[in-house]
């Protein structure tokens, strides 16, 4: 009976709940200290602040991952900055000189200088044109007042953002924007912005009546690119399998097993991406061809319009009257196929140096295409 309890108590022994040993969660980041008055802040001190703030402010594993990318994110981000502070003003100045260039032409050379744009640019940028004339055949003049609206009030907030950059009410010789920490400063600029708009409601029906507008858009953008969207995701269709069949066991050993079961998937989607990209290219083609025949005859129409207006109705015994002569016909044909050759010489895209002033552009029409086929993909 004895060795019997004694079994049964040291069973309780080893029964009792262990001690707990699990290490205490480790202390949040401390708090960034606010600089000392009067300290001129660069950018590195700004990002710097920023993260300190944020990751005081996130749960201790989210605040452990941002200070571990601190330092490779903000040496990223302060070159951006950069970049962005001397590029964005140029970008400004250059597109608002081609604005004016371009408004203050007769309407006859304006047209005559979209089609010449047409002819040497239009394959490229085949899904931003389409969007434009969707905008106009849409509703083009209250898309219009919408942006001038909006275009007024960024320009009513950007000159309030200008007047407090300059302010220094503590009178040391430094502007107080470049004094305040990074959370305070984006706090006085949303302040100021949200001050300087004179009309609030009107400004958010302009966005709200624009956004509706660019889903209208879509809609006819998907119908008339519907082919291009079509091919691409039909072809992906049938590769995808014998894709997958390949590089499964190529790619598979180089995983982890957590992300194996992720390696189909990815593989579908770069397919699927690899044959929009194609589909878009060949779009591309029939568009310089199309946008060449338009623009030609949009310039040489415009042309011969513009010299009949200033009394010009023939040059070496040949009418310039678009209705009595075949002038227009041969000039503008001969520059669509002009333009054709110089679009497929540079592979339908801009030239460097010119594709920098044209990178703006660019991003809109990998935008729009984006856009257009990301819903067909999706469905799919």
């Amino acid at each position: 009976m004895a060795f019997l309890f004694g079994k049964l108590a040291d069973r309780k022994k080893t029964d009792a709940p262990s001690p707990d040993i699990t290490e205490p969660p480790s202390p949040p980041p401390p708090k960034p200290k606010p600089p000392p008055p009067g300290t001129l802040l660069t950018h590195e001190d700004r990002l710097d602040l920023l993260v300190s703030d944020i990751s005081s402010r996130a749960p201790p594993k989210i605040a452990e991952a941002i200070l571990k990318a601190a330092p490779v994110l903000t040496p990223v981000a302060v070159v951006l900055i950069k970049v962005l502070n001397v590029v964005g003003p140029v970008y400004i100045r250059l597109f608002s000189l081609i604005y004016a260039f371009l408004a203050a032409l007769p309407y006859d050379l304006f047209q005559a200088a979209m089609g010449l744009g047409l002819c040497f640019f239009g394959g490229g940028y085949c899904a931003s044109i389409a969007a434009a004339e969707a905008f106009y055949m849409t509703g083009w003049s209250t898309t219009r007042q919408q942006l001038q609206h909006i275009y007024e009030e960024a320009v009513a907030m950007s000159e309030a953002q200008t007047k407090d950059d300059a302010k220094d009410e503590d009178g040391d010789g430094v502007a107080d924007v470049n004094q305040i920490p990074t959370s305070e400063l984006l706090e006085r600029k949303v302040r100021v912005a949200a001050g300087a708009v004179r009309d609030p409601q009107r400004l958010s029906a302009a966005l709200g009546g624009l956004y509706v507008g660019w889903l209208s858009v879509q809609g006819v953008l998907r119908v008339q690119f519907a082919k291009t969207i079509n091919l691409a995701l039909s072809c992906s269709q049938f590769v995808e399998y014998y894709v997958c069949k390949l590089l499964l066991p190529l790619v598979a050993p180089l995983l982890s097993t957590e992300f194996r079961a992720w390696l189909p998937v990815g593989i579908k989607t770069g397919t699927k991406a690899l044959f929009v990209y194609f589909a878009w290219k060949l779009q591309e083609v029939v568009s310089a061809a199309q946008s060449g025949l338009r623009g030609g005859l949009l310039f040489s129409r415009g042309v011969c319009a513009w010299l009949n207006r200033r009394g010009h109705k023939s040059f070496l015994g040949l009418s310039l009257e678009p209705d009595k002569t075949y002038l227009d016909e041969a000039v503008g044909y001969v520059l669509a196929a002009l333009g054709f050759y110089v679009q497929w010489q540079f592979g339908f895209g801009i030239p460097f140096p010119f594709s920098l002033v044209m990178l703006p552009l660019d991003a809109v029409e990998w935008y729009v295409r984006w856009s257009v086929t990301s819903d067909g993909a999706n469905g799919a």
